[in-house]
């Protein structure tokens, strides 16, 4: 028989009291932790108080989170409000713009750290440190260069070093299509129109992104500032007498917003995006005029605007783009053979000619990057079967190679004729201009051709022989800088030769380390 003493019954009730009292102070921290997380959209500066905006990369932080900012181990007032989240099709939900609010931010300087953990467990899971450089009242942080491209430009990381060879060039180039008196000089006011093709301000964005010199965020947000004031209420650029639809410049928008918070932008870009809607993405041989570079246009603006918004609706137009290129691409129109491009008419796209099918392989580099960029946040597979088979397009039809005069060396068509190559207009001289943007295409249809494991030797190989070509003006930097006279810019014909060159390419530097192993 068993015996149990009163004080056996006590030490047994003690117990449990302990382990209710536990499991009671745990719920509560629980529940502390959830109401710890102050999440608004609202955001109102005074006087007494400055915020950071900190961009964060895609699936990192989710909207379930508990933040704490500290300096010198010290954990300051703060409030944190989800500015922006990244666009998704389904699931879960991911901080992309956060916005801290802190008692007398603005007199603090230094390093601060921000550190988070999931509400649901009160486990600590990241910690990053921020550099605060204070602008007015809200300042731009980030922890490094590879956090902001990640960020805004979806680049993994990667090293800096990779990046030299494109940079450094680039500046070069940026120096004389941000200078207003040398464009002028050259027969380019700002007034003209035609050099505002292709979305400098993107460009230059991508380069302070890849440097993280200031010196180009300002430059940028310059030009930006000068675009949305040619923007009328009905989104038509200013300075062209009709609408045009190539003269939408999504990507700068996007990136203004991303790096200040600017609603303006949002409100610019959305004007842009109810006027581009005019464009009908769909073809047939009925209609008249359509290039891959206008489809492309109406595809980055859906997209730039479906990022900042989430919009439904620019989903569906987002959709429709692409299906309408998949339908040219893999059901081509009459009889036309299956060849991997969109395809349309020689005289669709040129205005002269016959009606032969036709494809553009650097405008498809334009169409191309919208794709990628599409991809890379949602892993569509649309878009990755058309980069897929517009790189075996590139390397089957979309090649020729130069004289001896130019040293052999293989060179993208500016348009091909696939029935007439009597129309082609192989330019050894002039089509070279397109070698960093067709490579950029060719280097993201390898990406995804080693994703989906098939073999990619040919276009790798040809993406190699574009990728040295495009790394001959850094060839030609290196030798400036043994002279004594080394001008601070370079000027480019046309200008806005600029932005196709490096608008589209900013993920080149990793592709090539990715793909290539060289360095």
């Amino acid at each position: 028989m068993v015996h149990i003493h009163n004080n056996g019954w006590e030490m047994i009730t003690l117990r449990c009291y302990f382990i209710l009292i536990a499991y009671l102070l745990f719920c509560a921290n629980v529940f502390a932790n959830v109401q710890q997380q102050k999440i608004s959209f609202d955001f109102l500066l005074t006087s007494s108080s400055a915020s950071l905006l900190l961009p964060i990369p895609n699936k990192l932080i989710s909207t379930n989170i508990v933040f704490e900012l500290w300096q010198n181990n010290k954990k300051l007032n703060a409030t944190y409000s989800i500015f922006n989240k990244w666009p998704t099709l389904n699931g879960k939900e991911y901080i992309r713009l956060l916005m801290i609010d802190a008692d007398n931010l603005n007199r603090l300087s230094g390093q601060l750290t921000l550190t988070w953990h999931d509400s649901s467990n009160g486990n600590v899971r990241k910690y990053i440190i921020i550099k605060k450089e204070n602008h007015l009242n809200i300042s731009l942080v980030y922890p490094s260069k590879n956090w902001l491209a990640q960020s805004l430009l979806l680049h993994p990381k990667q090293n800096s070093s990779d990046n030299n060879w494109y940079v450094e060039p680039q500046k070069k180039y940026a120096n004389y299509v941000t200078n207003v008196a040398y464009l002028t000089k050259k027969g380019y006011p700002p007034h003209k129109p035609s050099q505002w093709l292709y979305d400098r301000p993107q460009a230059i964005y991508q380069l302070y992104i890849m440097t993280d010199d200031k010196k180009w965020l300002n430059k940028a947000n310059t030009l930006t500032d000068f675009y949305q004031n040619n923007i009328d209420d009905g989104g038509k650029f200013k300075l062209k007498k009709s609408f045009d639809i190539k003269y939408s410049m999504p990507k700068g928008l996007l990136y203004r917003y991303l790096l200040s918070g600017d609603e303006r932008a949002i409100n610019t870009l959305t004007k842009i995006y109810q006027r581009s809607l005019d464009w009908d993405e769909d073809y047939s041989l009925r209609r008249g005029f359509w290039t891959e570079r206008n489809q492309a246009a109406a595809l980055n603006v859906a997209i730039s605007y479906w990022e900042i918004t989430g919009d439904k609706n620019a989903l569906e137009r987002i959709n429709s783009i692409i299906d309408a290129t998949v339908k040219m691409t893999f059901s081509p129109q009459g009889n036309w053979s299956l060849i991997g491009c969109p395809q349309h008419s020689f005289k669709s796209h040129e205005g002269w000619g016959d009606d032969s099918p036709a494809c553009s392989p650097w405008m498809m580099a334009l169409l191309g990057d919208a794709l990628w960029r599409f991809y890379r946040l949602t892993g569509d597979i649309r878009s990755a079967s058309l980069i897929d088979a517009f790189g075996d397009f590139i390397f089957n039809h979309g090649i020729f190679y130069g004289n001896k005069r130019v040293k052999n060396i293989i060179i993208p068509k500016y348009l091909v004729s696939m029935e007439n190559a009597k129309q082609e207009e192989l330019d050894q001289w002039s089509n070279p201009q397109h070698v960093c943007d067709v490579a950029g295409l060719v280097g993201k249809s390898v990406y995804i051709k080693n994703k989906s494991g098939n073999n990619s030797f040919l276009v790798q190989s040809l993406f190699s022989a574009f990728v040295e070509q495009c790394q001959q003006s850094y060839v030609r930097l290196k030798k400036e800088k043994n002279k004594k006279q080394n001008k601070p810019y370079w000027s480019l014909k046309p200008p806005r030769r600029f932005a196709w060159m490096y608008s589209t390419t900013s993920d080149l530097p990793w592709l090539k380390s990715l793909l290539l192993n060289t360095y």
